[in-house]
């Protein structure tokens, strides 16, 4: 009988001469004492040819780890869903910022008619009217479709009261709660209100609130047009007349070639305020 000095494992056959546990040189356990550690050769020194079977080896064989996968790997179905849900966001943003434009371009026109106009002058936006100058609008000619610009003027103007103003281009800021009121001395008798086109244009009929429209009660108070004699660059001119009542009234004035139309005023209604007002006055044409 064999036994390994290290383990102590016994082996009952002879032949063996090391230990299958840790490959140390096996004794006879007969004897009394383990032989002495044999020295192994140097590197070199040719390896004696073992007459008995070859041990095995049990050194443990260090090697690539194998590959762990992880269990959350990636889903293509979900992956994709995800895309298609980040595009249509993208897409219903886009559409909403469209819409969100196109309705602020619709309301620009709306913002200019509201605008507060000048002492002297009036910039037309777009009108819905063809052919039709209104206050504070600006209407495409039918020909060339450039827009129409009215620039005003007066001989005189009431001084303002706190926020109220009275200047000429209130009367086609399209708002019949402000008015041109002039600011001579009397009823108004001889002053004058005037309109320069920026070209030439054929007149057909003028459409008039005369009076301060605020209210029924201040358009009693001031004086109204009673008769005005409208003057034309052509050197022709009209005589206008007016009903005393508080309602938009047209006059034909016929197919006038004109620049401009100056409005003198020759004949009032009385109220018990002694200035005379317009409140409103716009243009028909043709091009």
């Amino acid at each position: 009988m064999k036994r390994c000095p290290k383990c102590h494992r016994a082996y009952e056959d002879e032949t063996l001469r090391f230990c299958l546990e840790d490959g140390s040189p096996l004794f006879d356990a007969r004897d009394s004492e383990a032989p002495a550690t044999e020295i192994l050769p140097a590197r070199g020194t040719p390896t004696l040819k073992s007459t008995g079977p070859t041990v095995p080896s049990y050194q443990n064989v260090s090697g690539p780890s194998p590959e762990i996968r992880d269990p959350r790997g990636t889903n293509p179905v979900l992956t994709a869903g995800v895309i298609a849900i980040v595009c249509l966001l993208f897409a219903l943003v886009a559409i909403a910022g469209v819409f969100v434009f196109r309705q602020s371009r619709e309301k620009e026109p709306e913002v200019a008619r509201a605008a507060t106009p000048s002492s002297t002058s009036t910039s037309p936006t777009a009108g819905t009217r063809t052919g039709v100058v209104d206050a504070n609008e600006t209407v495409m000619s039918p020909s060339s479709g450039a827009p129409l610009k009215i620039t005003s003027s007066a001989s005189s103007v009431r001084l303002a009261v706190q926020a109220n103003t009275y200047y000429a281009a209130n009367a086609i800021d399209g708002k019949r709660t402000t008015a041109w009121i002039e600011g001579g001395d009397g009823p108004g008798i001889g002053e004058w209100i005037r309109f320069d086109f920026d070209r030439e244009i054929t007149l057909r009929r003028i459409l008039w609130q005369p009076g301060y429209f605020k209210s029924p009660a201040i358009w009693k108070q001031n004086n109204r047009l009673a008769t005005v004699r409208a003057e034309f660059s052509d050197g022709t001119w009209r005589e206008l007349r007016f009903a005393d009542r508080m309602d938009s009234q047209k006059m034909d004035v016929g197919a006038v070639r004109t620049r401009w139309v100056k409005f003198v005023i020759t004949a009032v209604h009385y109220g018990s305020d002694p200035d005379t007002a317009l409140s409103e006055v716009a243009f028909e044409w043709e091009p």
